[in-house]
């Protein structure tokens, strides 16, 4: 049916950019990806899912910086995309070692996949949980706030443009007998080197959101994702089933991601007056908040699990895994307010 949507708006508009297409195959009010599929677990595995320490150690994290905020009454504590809720239950049960802080939570969630909002339902034990589709959505108040993202950029719809003998065009769908192929649609005469890089316009959305919540609520952001702060070129992959995919292929069946460029959320916090700190790789990172301390400790106390922990520990920060693909970074303010994690 998806694809069927897809051919007729392409014959009645032309060629979809590429960013049309991903918003169309990904969300979709009735058949988009993240509408209707679970995802995580069957078609990709994310930091939370390989290790219960991932989230405990975010949920350290975030106490070490409840506390260089004073321990404010109230504080607002925001996931954008929280997959199934392992992440936010392993965080929880970390607060429960500082009282104050789990009172002082008001948890918000942006998730618009209703199979998942049951599944974090059923995971997240806490009497302040609201649910919204959208990061907008969450009432401003006076009240400082920490916002997680654990790979939720890279999945937001993204162009694709290239610049050819000064000419630049877009990357887009169209159909070719009835079969969906990559096409360059010229856009204008543009004088430069030959080159090829992505933009995200959503990521920007979200981004102007949350550099404004910081100014006004004071707190911190921390985004955890696949990407890179300097480069170019295009990196739109698929998965299906846990296997790599055509992204022509299985369409609405598929997951569509592409590499987060963490240079540019940078540059725009900073024009906003924020601190930054990193990308840091997340092996470097998560080592530098106790990863191996957690580990042994784990270890200790179920010496059964040794090889399980020392496996889960390989796959977040080795780097032929997660450690150095994924970068860590940290956007906050006041920007003397330094989170913990990024010492060199």
């Amino acid at each position: 049916m998806l694809e069927e949507i897809l051919r007729k708006e392409i014959q009645k508009k032309g060629p979809l950019s590429q960013n049309r297409f991903m918003e169309l195959a990904l969300q979709h009010p009735l058949y988009g990806y993240y509408r209707t599929h679970e995802g995580v677990g069957r078609d990709f595995t994310t930091a939370p899912e390989v290790s219960q320490m991932f989230g405990e150690l975010l949920g350290a994290w975030a106490i070490d910086y409840y506390e260089k905020l004073g321990c404010p009454q109230n504080i607002t504590l925001v996931e954008l995309g929280p997959g199934r809720g392992t992440l936010m239950a392993d965080f929880l049960r970390v607060t429960k070692v500082s009282p104050s802080l789990l009172r002082a939570l008001n948890i918000h969630l942006v998730e618009i996949n209703p199979v998942l909002r049951q599944e974090q339902q059923k995971s997240i034990q806490h009497a302040s949980v609201i649910w919204h589709e959208k990061i907008e959505e969450i009432p401003c108040s006076s009240d400082p706030l920490i916002i997680i993202a654990n790979e939720f950029f890279d999945a937001l719809p993204t162009q694709c443009f290239v610049r050819r003998e000064n000419i630049l065009y877009e990357r887009a769908v169209g159909l070719q007998e009835e079969s969906f192929v990559f096409i360059l649609r010229p856009l204008r005469k543009d004088v430069g080197a030959n080159q090829t890089w992505e933009e995200t316009p959503a990521t920007v959305t979200v981004m102007q959101d949350i550099t404004t919540r910081l100014l006004k609520q004071r707190g911190a952001f921390l985004c955890l994702d696949y990407g890179y702060e300097t480069g170019e070129g295009e990196s739109l992959q698929a998965l299906f089933e846990g296997q790599p995919s055509s992204p022509l292929s299985h369409i609405g069946h598929s997951d569509l991601t592409c590499h987060v460029n963490f240079g540019r959320l940078k540059k725009l916090a900073i024009s906003k007056g924020l601190g930054v700190l990193g990308p840091l790789s997340q092996g470097k990172f998560l080592q530098n908040i106790g990863l191996d301390l957690r580990a042994e400790t784990l270890k200790h106390k179920n010496p059964l699990r040794c090889a399980s922990v020392d496996a889960a520990v390989i796959r977040l920060t080795h780097s032929q895994h997660m450690g150095d693909l994924f970068k860590v970074m940290s956007v906050f303010s006041p920007s003397s307010l330094k989170p913990a994690g990024f010492e060199s």
